[in-house]
């Protein structure tokens, strides 16, 4: 079995923009991604038709012997009006819903996200609550592009609300840049090239911080995925704040055990090319934060510039380890899609 984490589709220009209503829609919705940092060339591997089309994704799907997708729509960044994103991210999750959830080319192997502007906390709770009953909805889905970070206590109560729901929080970088704050901490960068390398860090910053807060001590049974961030670069970080943890933890009592160990538990990752390196991470002390084989979650990232297949995931792998990364992480990480797949293989 494969199972391919993230697969973002592009919704239909207008229709979206028709179900975004009045006044949002009275101007034309922004580029895809973004008008900072734009790729030198296509930021699709398909055409924008193809990267619309639940027919052509499930085609590619079947290419790439690819068994169930769980689907998350590029939304075009945070939106720092709240209204505007609420009405926003409610018209992707209708049209997630009634597109593409529902569409006959799928076959049913088509899971959803539920797309949620983190900048009104009670305006994404309830877009949570419209969600919750459809078990096809099998993650939430927040922007690393944001505000403040998620480990701010404002954000808790999204956290809760995806805990006790069994929902994986998704965070992805649709590299747009709608929001205007400097999108590194020392300012704007001058080239795509730049802010692709370095896209990782907000998402990394993000985890740190909610390990720091208690988020996960507080929230045991909360999961994160890390849709644009290799393992090797995110444990780079967590083992310095390892380090400082281990000399300041009085100020923050509340976290239980070393921060790498939350990676292990509450933390996985979308496949990225730097993970090739071993299934392993060894070091003096043996294995920090968990084998990347455990760690690892296979993503195509379908139709990006930079999507890959299974085929080109971890060749070197070997076949048990393949098979986790492939398959066995994503049904020991997300509950509903266990939920479902096991259903049906008994129905």
């Amino acid at each position: 079995m494969i199972i391919d984490c993230a697969v973002h589709p592009v919704l239909e220009h207008d229709e979206l923009n028709r179900r975004i209503g009045p006044p949002f829609n009275l101007r034309p919705l922004p580029s895809l991604f973004g008008d900072k940092y734009q790729a030198p060339f296509d930021q699709l591997s398909v055409s924008v038709e193809d990267a619309g089309s639940p027919a052509a994704v499930a085609r590619f799907m079947r290419d790439a012997r690819i068994d169930y997708a769980v689907l998350s729509p590029t939304t075009r960044g945070y939106w720092p009006n709240p209204q505007q994103a609420d009405a926003v991210m409610r018209s992707v999750n209708s049209m997630l819903a009634e597109r593409w959830l529902s569409a006959v080319e799928g076959e049913g192997r088509f899971f959803g996200s539920i797309r949620v502007a983190p900048n009104d906390t009670d305006l994404a709770l309830r877009e949570i609550d419209r969600w919750a009953g459809d078990e096809r909805f099998v993650q939430l889905v927040v922007p690393a592009r944001a505000l403040a970070v998620y480990g701010d206590q404002r954000f808790f109560p999204i956290w809760r609300k995806a805990a006790e729901l069994g929902l994986p929080v998704f965070v992805h970088d649709d590299m747009g840049t709608i929001v205007e704050p400097p999108p590194s901490q020392v300012g704007f960068q001058s080239f795509f090239a730049e802010a692709h390398a370095l896209r990782p860090l907000s998402s990394i910053v993000h985890v740190a911080t909610m390990i720091t807060a208690g988020v996960f001590d507080r929230l045991p049974d909360l999961r994160v995925i890390l849709g644009d961030v290799s393992v090797h670069s995110a444990r780079s970080l967590l083992i310095r704040t390892d380090k400082d943890w281990q000399t300041e933890r009085l100020e923050v009592p509340w976290v239980t055990k070393d921060p790498t160990l939350y990676m292990e538990t509450n933390v996985r990752f979308i496949s990225q090319a730097d993970d090739e390196i071993s299934p392993h991470s060894i070091s003096a002390s043996d294995t920090v934060g968990g084998e990347n084989s455990a760690l690892v979650m296979f993503g195509s990232r379908h139709p990006y510039w930079d999507d890959t297949t299974p085929a080109r995931t971890f060749p070197t792998w070997n076949d048990e380890a393949r098979a986790r990364c492939l398959a066995g992480n994503a049904l020991d990480f997300y509950p509903r899609l266990a939920a479902r797949i096991s259903a049906e293989a008994t129905a």
